[in-house]
């Protein structure tokens, strides 16, 4: 089925240069064109679009205005604005309606290809329930201790960017609502950012202040999950567990450092799911109990749709660099990973089974069969005879996660 795209900017000129250049993507996609926000809105209510991209600045309706529109009406539909303006001001509102952001003139290679890569993404995630879900969601909940640590720190004039970092880094939300800005076309960056040592520096204690005081980025970050046998710091624990593992499992350079980022963020699915979708959770958590099975394969039983995957699609959609959206994607099913980033992906699905050999986890009370390491794929990355090594190594990193 063609995907149905809809493209709004008040200049017909810039529109008819999108017609023309994307032309010959008319076999995979349909394309429409509107002038103002309010033909925009006219257009979802008649038609059902996967991508709208709009302009920034437009007369009666910008293209913020528009999209909080879109957000609450049409939550499914992915967001992106093109903008001639690179002021930090617009981009910090921006971030706050749009899924992705890019600059005009725009280079058409980038924009179908993303365009792309999020149509892509939608395919792969069968569950609209969760689309609209994650549509609509400005932030999630993070850990208020540990949101109250950044908060004194930037308040600190003597605080520097590795300090920063080493907050950030506690914190899978906060390191995924980084990663998230400092990879926006914004900043125009050459290559993905996969460190929070790197991403502070781009970004700049500056923006760092303003993403934490003026937008709504973290206006959720005190509010606890609803669910109390899933707690957030049990979550997070875990997440920060895991990420110490698979960063030790390679010897050095930016693999080590991507590796840690996916495992701190593989779990956030289930962060998601907690916090805007507990009955889901509930009912996953009960069939867990009765069979016995793993929640990724309770999860797929019931809802063909797994927090590995709801969790990829929404670092997807937020540009996250894709070696670790698909190490996170596959966490628990690495087989389905071919060639790029299989030692990534392999890495975290090592790291999560260790973590919860050493960390009590919410649904294994009562205890249940842990998750297990693919023997074939364990055999892969490094052989089964570096098993007892890791353990050690897992249960070396669980004490000193515990006494953070």
């Amino acid at each position: 089925m063609k995907k149905q795209i809809l493209f709004v900017d008040d200049e017909q000129n810039i529109l008819n240069g999108l017609r023309h250049r994307l032309h010959y993507q008319r076999e995979k996609w349909d394309m429409t064109f509107v002038e103002s926000g309010r033909e925009a809105l006219a257009a979802l209510e008649r038609a059902h679009f996967d991508v709208i991209i709009s302009d920034m600045r437009m007369p009666e309706m910008d293209g913020p205005a528009l999209l909080q529109r879109v957000r609450e009406t049409h939550p499914g539909v992915a967001r992106i604005v093109l903008s001639g303006h690179a002021d930090e001001e617009a981009m910090l509102r921006v971030m706050a309606t749009a899924h992705q952001f890019l600059f005009k003139p725009c280079d058409f290679g980038l924009l179908e290809s993303i365009i792309s890569r999020v149509c892509n993404l939608q395919d792969v995630l069968n569950d609209e329930a969760v689309k609209d879900v994650i549509g609509k969601i400005r932030s999630l909940p993070s850990q208020p201790t540990v949101y109250s640590q950044l908060v004194t720190a930037l308040e600190d004039e003597d605080s520097g960017h590795a300090n920063i970092a080493h907050i950030l880094k506690k914190d899978s939300v906060l390191c995924a609502q980084m990663l998230h800005v400092v990879n926006s076309a914004y900043f125009r960056l050459a290559h993905p950012i996969v460190t929070m040592e790197d991403a502070v520096v781009y970004l700049g204690l500056d923006t760092i202040r303003q993403l934490v005081l003026v937008t709504e980025i973290f206006r959720q970050a005190h509010v606890q999950p609803q669910l109390p046998e899933m707690p957030l710091a049990d979550l997070a624990q875990h997440a920060l567990l895991s990420g110490g593992i698979a960063s030790a499992l390679f010897p050095r350079g930016e693999q080590k450092e991507a590796a840690f980022v996916a495992a701190l963020l593989h779990d956030i699915g289930k962060i998601l799911l907690v916090s805007e979708m507990p009955d889901r959770v509930r009912a996953v958590m009960a069939e867990m109990k009765n069979s016995g099975e793993p929640m990724h394969v309770v999860e797929k039983k019931i809802f063909n749709t797994t927090h590995a995957e709801i969790g990829a699609y929404l670092l997807g959609m937020w540009q996250i660099p894709f070696t670790i959206v698909e190490a996170i994607a596959n966490h628990h099913t690495p087989e389905r990973v071919e060639n790029t980033g299989h030692d990534l992906t392999l890495a975290v699905h090592i790291a999560d089974a260790l973590a919860g050999e050493q960390l009590p986890v919410p649904h294994r009370n009562p205890p249940l069969p842990p998750v297990e390491i693919d023997p074939a794929f364990l055999e892969k990355f490094g052989g089964a005879e570096k098993l007892p090594q890791w353990r050690e190594l897992a249960r070396t990193l669980a004490q000193k996660t515990l006494a953070l």
